[in-house]
């Protein structure tokens, strides 16, 4: 008899532990869905694509100029030529955007490649890769940088920046999206030409929404304009500078149109038809020197 009351007890508290986890695994499943829904798998059983977003800033075909931002040529082909080998089809923005409002398909094993600040050796390195490999990739430019080297002869790829006619001739190519990185919003506090001492796209704690909205509005439109008036180009992808967002940024760069918005967290993606909502605050997992493509999906997918 007490042998069998010992082992009714032991269940008894087996339950209660049991129980005990799956209501804290509950309840932080629930507070990770309610503050990142684009992160989550719908919950209603839709149909969903995975969809991995990778992001790269610089090229260079010089060693010794490898870094956390700045990937060896060698490397992005070893990265395309991955991606091809295992089935990876690039698409754009544009695409998963198509997708979502239910005008298109996606490929089998979708993927988006992301540039950011619209280095020159997009163009001058990048391009003909994504020729070779028959691939596309997405350039999210900075205004002011842009502005810059239109008055520059200097298109040297360690430092310059894509000018108005490189980016004509970037999305003449049909291989790759211009979207938006901000027209001077790339900074960080502490910087000399950085008056506001804001970081990106940031709101200051100082400030209130409306101020800082009327400022971002004023940028945003700002590089709008200069594309559509330079390059023929309207981007509906907003990039934030440094991953810095927040409420007030997201709903009103959809008020000015914007269909999708791109952070620096890391994590994968998951897009279906009708879901809009996933097509903000987009993750994407950096390709820094020291991760290849084929490290980052094998960790991304675990």
């Amino acid at each position: 008899m007490f042998v069998i009351r010992l082992h009714t007890l032991i269940f008894a508290v087996l339950i209660c532990i049991i129980s005990a986890a799956l209501i804290v695994f509950g309840a932080v499943w629930i507070y990770d869905s309610a503050n990142t829904p684009s992160f989550a798998v719908p919950a209603d059983g839709t149909a969903s694509v995975e969809l991995p977003i990778l992001m790269y800033h610089s090229l260079t075909d010089k060693q010794s100029k490898v870094n956390t931002y700045t990937v060896a040529l060698s490397d992005f082909e070893a990265d395309l030529k991955f991606l091809k080998d295992n089935g990876y089809t690039t698409v754009l923005l544009s695409d998963v955007i198509d997708y979502v409002d239910g005008k298109a398909d996606l490929p089998e094993n979708p993927i988006v490649l992301t540039f950011d600040d619209g280095f020159r050796n997009n163009l001058e390195f990048g391009l003909p890769l994504l020729e070779k490999y028959d691939m596309k990739a997405v350039i999210s430019v900075v205004g002011s940088y842009s502005e810059k080297f239109a008055g520059l002869d200097d298109k040297n790829p360690d430092y310059a920046y894509l000018d108005w006619n490189d980016i004509k001739e970037l999305d003449a190519s049909g291989r790759v999206e211009i979207d938006s990185h901000t027209y001077n919003m790339h900074m960080l506090p502490g910087v000399k030409d950085n008056k506001d001492s804001r970081k990106g796209a940031a709101q200051k704690s100082s400030e209130s929404s409306e101020v800082y909205k009327s400022k971002l509005v004023e940028d945003v439109t700002k590089l709008q304009n200069m594309l559509k008036e330079n390059c023929g180009i309207e981007p509906k992808v907003f990039t934030y500078p440094y991953g810095e967002l927040c409420k007030t940024s997201e709903a009103t760069l959809k008020e000015l149109g914007f269909r999708a918005t791109l952070s620096c967290l890391e994590k994968m993606n998951y897009v279906s038809v009708g879901n809009t909502d996933s097509l903000y605050c987009m993750c994407r997992f950096l390709r820094s020197d020291k991760k290849s493509a084929a490290a980052i999906l094998k960790d991304g997918a675990n």
